[in-house]
């Protein structure tokens, strides 16, 4: 039986990350309550006033010695209804929750390997960055507006391992 990839457990983390915000957990928004992956939220009268939508991008390895190092864009939005009172603020609190769950400190320490503080190993051996915090471009009739936070996963492993 094959065990799941290192990019598997790590994007399996980060989604448990951003499903831990919530109001009643201590963040600003319930943003983690609504997480689409890989497809960007479509707010209808029934739907909610914000969500997140997760995207991984094209990734980027390189070949050193018989080690395989690759970098892995993940675009996480932060979206919200385009006709709710204050958008942008509402964006804005999305992005600091986004930030606060995705890089969580445990006992004064920053882990920026994904997994190293559930009790499991740690997927992301060379760690974890942010990158730009982006405004989404709305399209003509789109129900929601929103802005992106980009982080880059960085991997290791050797040949023949996922």
């Amino acid at each position: 039986m094959a065990l799941p990839s290192k990019r598997q457990l790590a994007l399996a983390d980060l989604l448990n990350r951003l499903g831990f915000i919530t109001k009643a957990k201590g963040y600003n928004t319930d943003a983690g309550l609504h997480i689409f992956q890989g497809e960007a939220p479509q707010f209808g009268s029934d739907d909610p006033m914000e969500a997140l939508a997760v995207f991984v991008g094209d990734d980027s390895p390189e070949m050193s010695g018989g080690m395989i190092r690759t970098r892995v864009p993940i675009e996480i939005w932060a979206t919200v209804r385009a006709d709710m009172d204050a958008p942008l603020m509402s964006i804005e609190a999305i992005i600091a929750d986004i930030r606060e769950a995705v890089e969580i400190e445990k006992d004064g320490a920053t882990d920026r390997s994904l997994g190293l503080f559930e009790g499991g190993p740690a997927t992301l051996s060379t760690g974890l960055d942010r990158g730009p915090t982006r405004p989404l471009r709305r399209e003509p009739g789109s129900e929601y507006v929103g802005a992106s936070q980009e982080y880059t996963a960085r991997f290791e492993s050797s040949w023949g391992t996922p």
